[in-house]
């Protein structure tokens, strides 16, 4: 990950202890997330190969792949959820800061690290919510319309996959407390 703003491979100043830590947590975790991406990839090739045997299937032989809707939303959940977390490993690719990056740089890093720790909230919640709304399809037994696929083990990828995004912003909100003692 590289700091907000700055494309990777740019020039770092000495890191402190709390910066070669968050560099450990980052270093632990990059090969995981690579694995998850993994994951998410091979969801999206079965997902490729599920609507092509759908389209030939209705197309020559009038019979399209039973279900295929259900199998293209459930393996955009294990796509999605999957790569969420090697997708945020690297440089940011969507800042909002238009009005933050006007306000002086003594200010900037201090609000850094109290909107990574929103940040955390936020996905500390919605895991929560993901978690219970799992247990409450798993209770009730819900399924998939036309394969009766259990509904509840895809809920708990996404808490799973929201679950991922929190150590890397735990990792800059590290970065940002020292990069804001620094000054």
């Amino acid at each position: 990950m590289s700091e907000h703003g700055q494309p990777e491979g740019a020039a770092a100043m000495p890191s402190s202890g709390l910066a070669r830590f968050a560099a450990s947590i980052e270093a632990f975790l990059k090969p995981v997330y690579k694995w998850l991406g993994y994951v998410g990839a091979a969801a999206l090739g079965a997902l490729v190969v599920a609507m092509i045997w759908s389209i030939v299937g209705r197309r020559f032989f009038g019979s399209p792949l039973k279900g295929s809707t259900e199998i293209q939303q459930l393996a955009l959940v294990i796509m999605t959820f999957f790569v969420l977390g090697i997708e945020h490993m690297g440089h940011e690719k969507m800042t909002v800061d238009i009005l933050i990056k006007h306000f002086p740089k003594r200010l900037q890093q201090f609000i850094a690290p109290v909107i990574y720790v929103l940040i955390i909230a936020i996905f500390c919640i919605l895991c929560w919510q993901l978690i219970k709304l799992g247990m409450t399809y798993q209770e009730a037994g819900q399924t998939t319309r036309d394969l009766k696929i259990q509904i509840y083990p895809f809920t708990y990828v996404a808490a799973f996959g929201i679950f991922t995004m929190i150590p890397i912003y735990i990792v800059r909100f590290l970065k940002a407390i020292d990069a804001a003692v620094k000054r």
